[in-house]
Formats: C-alpha cells, structure tokens, sequence
C-alpha cells in the first residue's frame, strides 16, 4: 500500500533535488490557503454520507453505528476508531494520493494536458489494484458487467481526485484525506449497499464532470 509514496519520495529526491522534496512533503502535511475551502474538499465525503445516511434515515432506515466504521477491510477487529483512522490515512490515504496525484497527475498533467494525463494515472492505477483480486473476497466477486462498473468507477474517481488536487493548489493533504474519509464511508459495513451506492453515484457524476470540461482543453493546457 505505501509502494506509490515510496516511489514518489524517491523519484522527487533523486530526479529533482532537495528543494523539491521539501515541496513534495509540504503539500502532505500543510493545508494551503484558503484553508476553510480546501477543508472543506478534504471532507466533503463526510457531507455526502452525511446526507445520504440522514435522507435513508428519514425514509425509514437507520443510522450507522459507530462500530460499523471500524470493521474496515483488512484491519483487525475491533480496532479502535482513533487508531484505525490515522492507520488508513498513512496506508491508503498517503500510501496512494502522495503517488497517483502528487507525483504522476502532477508531473504528468502539464505535458499531457489534465485529460489524458487522469487517462494515464487511471489506467496504471487500475493495473495496480490487480493484486486484490487475489487477497480481497469483495474484489474477486467483481466478474463479468460487475468489473467493467468498478473500472469505470475508479476511472471517474481519478478525474475527481485530480479535480480536488488542482483546486486545492496540488495539495496531496486535501486528496489523501479525501479518499480516506470516502473509504470509511463505503468500504466498510455502515456504507453497505445503498448508502454506498448512492454515495458513489455523486463520486461518479462529480468525477465525469471534470473529465468533460477537461476533455474540451487543449491537451498542453497547465494545471
């Protein structure tokens, strides 16, 4: 999981200097200005469960307990929320954002154009996840129409999370929070059917938005 922050620090240290590691690791630990608006990019996964979790609530169902974010894929039971919680920032939230979107759509992106430079990110990003069809149940049910829906999936969730990457002056903090805070909401059992489909159709709909307008710039257009 922490093979594309590795890779990235690595790469950024022996390919551009010092100075530009220092960078690298400012953009993971310093939110840039203005702070409540990138705040609130960072958590807007918790505004959509919010409403999504309320609205299901009002319609007749019941609210998430606080122990159904904690059985998260992979991790122990029972682990405590405020362990667990840092635990998927570093691994999944730092582990892949520091590489997909601080590095590679950063890197990428200015020669590219933001269109075809998210296709590329995209693409490897989807190669990479092969291994969990192998270690994750969930994963090797995903057959047939099932797996062409996840691909195109994540496909929109790389145009949503480089959408917030350059809206937030490429800060790899706003994106590796994001995707942690999205994680909690449908990869574990309080997002369980249709809270996590309803809540992945908004990632959807929000990430083809960015891929349209991007598709329509020229392809050296800078971030």
């Amino acid at each position: 999981m922490l093979g594309p922050l590795v890779a990235a620090v690595i790469i950024t240290w022996l390919a551009f200097g010092q100075a530009a590691l220092l960078a690298f690791i400012k953009s993971a630990l310093v939110l840039p200005h203005p702070r409540f608006q990138n705040a609130l990019l960072a958590s807007s996964p918790l505004l959509i469960a919010g409403v999504t979790f309320l609205g299901l609530a009002a319609a007749g169902g019941e609210l998430p307990s606080r122990q159904a974010f904690c059985a998260y894929p992979g991790a122990p039971a029972d682990t405590p929320l405020l362990i667990l919680l840092p635990a998927v920032l570093l691994l999944n939230g730092y582990g892949e954002e520091a590489g997909w979107r601080g590095f590679a759509t950063r890197h990428l992106a200015p020669k590219l154009g933001r269109f075809r430079a998210t296709l590329v990110v995209a693409s490897v990003w989807a190669v990479w996840h092969a291994p969990l069809f192998w270690l994750n149940a969930s994963m090797q049910a995903l057959v047939g129409p099932v797996l062409l829906g996840w691909g195109f999936g994540l496909l929109c969730a790389a145009f949503l999370l480089a959408g917030l990457y350059f809206l937030s002056q490429e800060s790899v903090l706003v994106v590796a929070v994001w995707h942690t805070l999205y994680n909690f909401t449908v990869a574990t059992p309080a997002g369980t059917g249709t809270p996590a489909a309803l809540i992945t159709t908004v990632v959807i709909v929000w990430g083809a938005w960015f891929a349209f307008v991007w598709s329509r710039e020229p392809n050296s257009s800078n971030a």
